[in-house]
């Protein structure tokens, strides 16, 4: 089975300024909520992060939300295993005249204090670990979270969305004479399946906090995510209809969990 740490050489400067999400943005970043990647705003609404919390970040890239965090008065604490990112981290940081710890380690080194944290997020990160990794990344954030504290983990795709749910919306397009790919575009890389280790689904997710001993939670859908602006409204109405019943599992995707010790 590949770990995380076997390919770590993939994750490159290349990879932060070029591919991850909000790359376009980060060049102008500075450092405010309206200056975030949708994604990240959504991160620090899930997690109700304020000032007085102190957060910490594993997978943080390129560290917009540990620096937002900062700029506030938060604490924040970033971790990542690629020194790419936290290079570029630090950087901007730096250029905002900010203090932010970043470490560039594995998660798993990583030898806090139990109750050290009110939040811990992890954003687009667990799907690049294993599954054994991510067993023990759970664990681990469990420990480090302060009692009532709060953690936030956002993934995609829904791995029944691209199992079931994507062949059916790839036929109904075909209905409207738009042929999309057989295989879903994120999947085409020659470097997918050293990217993505370990996708998630709502009962996978559900299934690892409660391992980790996790007994109030919450795993949900990102609906705001719109990719056609012309058909936006009837999307927007279609999976906020869908993310009220069942069939959410089959034809959302972008999901998370907030988790509470």
């Amino acid at each position: 089975m590949i770990k995380s740490t076997d390919v770590v050489e993939i994750y490159n400067q290349n990879y932060f300024l070029e591919q991850v999400d909000g790359f376009k943005e980060f060049a102008s970043f500075n450092g405010t909520f309206g200056a975030m990647f949708p994604r990240y705003q959504l991160n620090v609404e899930l997690l109700n992060l304020s000032s007085e919390h102190s957060l910490l970040e594993i997978g943080c890239g390129r560290g917009e939300v540990c620096i937002y965090h900062a700029l506030t008065g938060g604490a924040a604490k970033g971790v990542d295993y690629s020194s790419d990112a936290i290079n570029l981290a630090k950087a901007k940081a730096s250029s905002l005249g900010l203090s932010v710890e970043f470490v560039n380690s594995s998660f798993d080194q990583i030898r806090d204090q139990p109750d050290s944290y009110d939040r811990i997020l992890a954003s687009e990160f667990i799907e690049h670990i294993s599954k054994d990794e991510g067993e023990l990344f759970f664990k681990s954030a469990y420990s480090m979270l302060k009692p009532k504290g709060k953690l936030l983990v956002y993934t995609m795709p829904n791995t029944l969305f691209r199992r079931y749910g994507y062949p059916v919306y790839r036929f109904l397009n075909a209905l409207r004479g738009k042929n999309l790919p057989k295989v879903m575009d994120d999947m085409v890389s020659e470097h997918y399946r050293l990217y993505h280790l370990n996708e998630q689904s709502y009962f996978t997710l559900s299934s690892f906090v409660k391992q980790a001993g996790f007994k109030k939670y919450s795993v949900g859908y990102d609906i705001r995510k719109i990719s056609d602006s012309s058909e936006a409204g009837i999307k927007r109405l279609l999976k906020s209809v869908l993310s009220k019943t069942p069939f959410r599992h089959v034809f959302l995707t972008n999901l998370y969990v907030v988790a509470e010790k």
